[in-house]
């Protein structure tokens, strides 16, 4: 059964299908393509770990089991690598070609959010957490990130006494900051304005593929981490409860 309940599956099945092909073309280049320089290289990687991130927003609206969406997150964190490593290559007068695909931008911190949120509700365990944010790197620059970050287990990290993005993040940040008492209240009113927070996009209502899904990730990522009362809002519209509320039992 799907978990979106605007499109059917026959259309995530299309939309995964087609994202799956773009990744595997976009692995063939990277691997075999000696023609192309490092910068494009560079963008081909982000290209991957965008891709990825799709390819999980999608599988979850279309109702795949979560422990399937692991090997996704094993593949987007290699990705990320790649992406690191042809920055890392860029030739003498090109370095600042990486700017623009790393530093932290309110879309991107989106996306940032969006991937802790299954990494952590998926129990990808802490090496994976601090590999993870090794690589997504803007140490120090954002208190929302850095906080959250801190919480996963990176304790030595600075953390920015700036929130970068207040239009878009306050009402989160105010979740973290507050008593515990507080914080379902809070989350639910976040839920209640994140479709506007995210600029009404209307995908739904657009005769286009664009579509996959309205979730608030980092609702998930929030309330797991910190432990809040979900049940005021477990129903909600917007919020992936079946990711929050998974439970490995491979252990058991």
């Amino acid at each position: 059964m799907t978990r979106d309940k605007v499109k059917s599956k026959d259309y995530y099945d299309d939309r995964i299908a087609f994202k799956k092909e773009c990744i595997e073309e976009d692995i063939e280049e990277l691997k075999y393509d000696h023609s192309n320089p490092t910068r494009v290289k560079m963008k081909g990687a982000f290209r991957l770990v965008s891709d990825s991130m799709y390819l999980l927003h999608q599988k979850y609206s279309r109702g795949d089991d979560l422990p399937s969406l692991k090997p996704v997150l094993l593949n987007l964190i290699e990705y990320r690598q790649w992406q690191k490593d042809f920055a890392d290559a860029l030739p003498e007068g090109e370095e600042t070609e990486r700017i623009q695909w790393e530093e932290i931008r309110e879309d991107y911190l989106e996306d940032f959010l969006k991937w802790l949120s299954f990494a952590y509700c998926l129990n990808m365990g802490k090496d994976y957490y601090l590999r993870m944010l090794a690589l997504i790197a803007n140490q120090g620059l954002d208190s929302l990130l850095d906080k959250i970050a801190v919480k996963m287990g990176d304790i030595e990290r600075d953390i920015s006494e700036e929130l970068l993005f207040k239009k878009r993040f306050s009402k989160l940040y105010d979740v973290i900051e507050s008593q515990p008492e507080q914080r379902p209240e809070l989350l639910a009113a976040y839920l209640d304005a994140w479709y506007e927070l995210e600029g009404c996009p209307d995908y739904h209502l657009m005769n286009t593929d664009a579509y996959i899904g309205y979730w608030c990730w980092e609702a998930a990522l929030v309330v797991k981490l910190y432990d809040i009362d979900d049940s005021s809002f477990i129903n909600h519209e917007y919020y992936p409860k079946d990711l929050v509320h998974w439970q490995d039992n491979s252990n058991k």
